[in-house]
Formats: structure tokens, C-alpha cells, sequence
């Protein structure tokens, strides 16, 4: 209901995009409704300072609804009592160039076939439903384990949710030579994480091993190999029995589930499209801070560092959308900022030109069949 009203409330000043009240009564009012739509809760000092950061990124959505045209659509959401700066900070990891992977690294796919108009893999049922990460740096362990569910699914077994949680609280791999480590969370990279996955020999399920790190519940300690110079200062409460070691249980990792390498796909979106049809959902990587209060549309932001990745998502589909000045290619992504956020949990960004770096750090595992 509050989600109704909050809408309500900015369409009734509509001029053909989305668009807020900006006089004080009407922003109060709105505020207490946003607070309540996503539970917030503050003390007096942290209720101001909350309701300021409101205020202005209430302005900056009404200047990218405005600047859109309607074409993309921004809104409130779990992240407006966030400034960009604690944006970056708490939900994005820090910015990283991408590696570049050796020549055998990378697959190659057959493209005698033209591409489909629109590809989707969830209409194939091989997509686990949308998570939350919280406010924490865990995206990559999502993205990582997305990619092995549908690869998983692909193979005849059920769609099933595996452990995100065992990947950020055990996964300490580096790669010293190249300054890339998984760091829990703080941030890490999929094609790490898949050597994690491999050397453990498999993965609990959700239900196993569950998600704590984004909602406060548990307190975890670094995992055995936390490398400090590449990932910073581990966190400074812990509790040990809330962390891997006490935690993982061996005999509830799912039967067959085995990863025996991992590939990557070239910077080319053809092939990348390719790629996807034929391995399944791909992890990718991209420059996410314009993302914030993102609703709807095909995202094309005018500028975005390409080379600067904060964010690692799952690649799901692709497909072409009629605009007034012909078509535009876009890709479908599986995000990990809850159902509530954008097309419920997904976005739609422009294919073809390397948007916001999204072809740059593509990968994917090797299950055993």
C-alpha cells in the first residue's frame, strides 16, 4: 500500500515522466511514507540527515525523469537516504579495471546461425528467482552463483538455489600478479570465485548454508587467505562461529554439482549473445554507480566509465526495442538489489557499445557432466 501511495503521490504532478513533489509539505508527507514502505528507522540526529540526502536525490530523479524524457525512468527506492558517495561505499564495490585473461582463456562459438530477434532464459525456467544482497559488497558471490544455477538447470536438474553465503564467508582467493582477490564483503571477482568453488569441490544449497551478510544477522569473520593489501582492513567484530569454518558442512554439498574450470567470452557482443545461448546465464561485470534509482527503460547513460567496474551481475538475455528513431538492441540483466528494484530485480541496458564496460568481464564456470 505504502508503495501505491508513493507512486500516487508523484504521478499526480506528472508532466509525461515521473516526476515528485518538491514543496516541503508534500515531501515530508512523502518521506514518512517512503520510510515506511522500506522500514527505516532512525534516531533524531540520523533522521535529518537522512531526510536531506531524501531531498536531494528526490531533486536528482526528477532532473534524470526530465533529462529521459520518459524513454528511462528513475524513482524512489530502497536507496534515497543514500548519497552517491555511500551508494558506492555500502552496495557497490570499489572501482576496478578488469583483468585481461590469456588467448585460451576464452571460448569460441559456432555463428553460422543468425541471432534471434529476443533471447530470454527465464522463459526457459533456468533462472533462480531475485535476492537481496543488502548493504554489502557481495554482488560478485551472486553473480558467480547465478551463472552455476543455470548451468546446473541447463543439465536436466531442478532449478535450485545454491549458497551465496558460502562463497563470501570461505572464498579467500588472489591473484597477487594481476592485484585481483576475493575479499567477502568487500568486493571480489566471479572468475575467482569459480577457483574457489573448484578447490572446495562443490557448494551447499541456500537452505543449507544461508544468506546472512546483507541483513545484519550474522558477523563473519575473513576467510582463511583474506589477503589485507589487496582487499583492505577485514571487518572489526567477528564471531568465529558465525564464519566458514564453523559453518560449512561438506556432506550437504549438492550431489554432482562439480565445477572443473571456468571460461571467458571476448569483449564482442555478438559473440558474447552467442555465448549466452549456448552456455546459459553469464556473469558479467559493469560500471554501476547511475544505476541508483533506476526503474525502467533501456539504460543508456550519456556518460560512464567503461573501464571502471563496481558491480557484477547476471547476464540472462537480450532483445530489440522500437524507439521513434528506429530500434535499439538491449540486454537483459538479473541484479541483486531485490524484486523491488527496477523490472523486479532486473534492468534493461543498451547492447552493442560496451555500455557502462558491461562486455569487459564476462565469464563463466565449467560444470561436470
Amino acid at each position: 500500500m505504502a508503495r501505491i501511495l508513493l507512486l500516487i503521490t508523484a504521478l499526480a504532478v506528472c508532466n509525461g515522466y515521473l516526476q515528485y513533489p518538491d514543496n516541503e509539505n508534500d515531501l515530508q508527507e512523502l518521506y514518512r511514507i517512503w520510510k515506511g514502505e522500506y522500514e527505516k528507522i532512525y534516531d533524531g540526529h540520523e533522521d535529518k540527515k537522512s531526510y536531506r540526502t531524501f531531498k536531494e536525490n528526490i531533486h536528482h530523479i526528477n532532473q534524470l525523469n526530465k533529462l529521459y524524457d520518459g524513454r528511462t525512468g528513475f524513482e524512489l527506492n530502497q536507496f534515497a537516504d543514500m548519497t552517491p558517495s555511500e551508494f558506492q561505499q555500502r552496495v557497490l564495490m570499489s572501482k576496478r579495471t578488469a583483468p585481461v585473461f590469456t588467448r585460451d582463456r576464452y571460448a569460441e562459438f559456432d555463428q553460422t546461425n543468425p541471432l534471434p530477434e529476443s533471447f530470454d532464459w527465464r522463459d526457459k525456467k533456468m533462472v533462480t528467482g531475485v535476492k537481496d544482497q543488502g548493504s554489502v559488497g557481495t554482488c560478485w558471490a551472486f553473480s558467480t552463483v547465478g551463472n552455476i544455477e543455470g548451468q546446473w538447470a541447463m543439465q536436466g536438474h531442478p532449478l535450485s538455489n545454491f549458497s551465496v553465503e558460502q562463497v563470501v564467508d570461505c572464498d579467500g582467493t588472489e591473484d597477487v600478479p594481476d592485484q585481483k582477490a576475493d575479499c567477502g564483503v568487500f568486493g571480489g571477482w566471479p572468475f575467482l570465485a569459480y577457483q574457489y568453488i573448484e578447490r572446495q569441490g562443490g557448494l551447499e544449497s541456500w537452505d543449507d548454508y544461508g544468506y546472512c551478510s546483507g541483513n545484519g544477522k550474522c558477523f563473519v569473520c575473513p576467510a582463511k587467505g583474506y589477503n589485507k593489501t589487496l582487499c583492505g582492513p577485514p571487518v572489526p567484530y567477528c564471531l568465529k562461529n558465525e564464519s566458514c569454518e564453523a559453518k560449512i558442512d561438506l556432506s550437504k554439498f549438492v550431489p554432482g554439482l562439480k565445477v572443473t574450470g571456468w571460461n571467458a567470452i571476448s569483449k564482442n557482443e555478438t559473440a558474447i549473445a552467442y555465448g549466452l545461448m549456448k552456455t546459459g546465464p553469464l556473469s558479467v561485470a559493469l560500471n554501476a554507480e547511475k544505476l541508483q534509482f533506476y526503474k525502467f527503460g533501456i539504460f543508456e547513460p550519456h556518460f560512464c566509465d567503461p573501464s571502471l567496474l563496481d558491480h557484477a551481475v547476471l547476464l540472462v538475455g537480450f532483445g530489440t526495442e522500437k524507439t521513434l528513431f528506429g530500434t535499439k538492441d538491449f540486454w537483459w540483466v538479473k541484479n541483486s538489489w531485490g524484486a523491488k528494484w527496477g523490472y523486479h530485480g532486473y534492468f534493461k541496458i543498451k547492447r552493442g557499445a560496451g555500455m557502462c564496460g558491461i562486455n569487459t568481464q564476462v565469464t563463466s564456470a565449467v560444470l561436470m557432466k
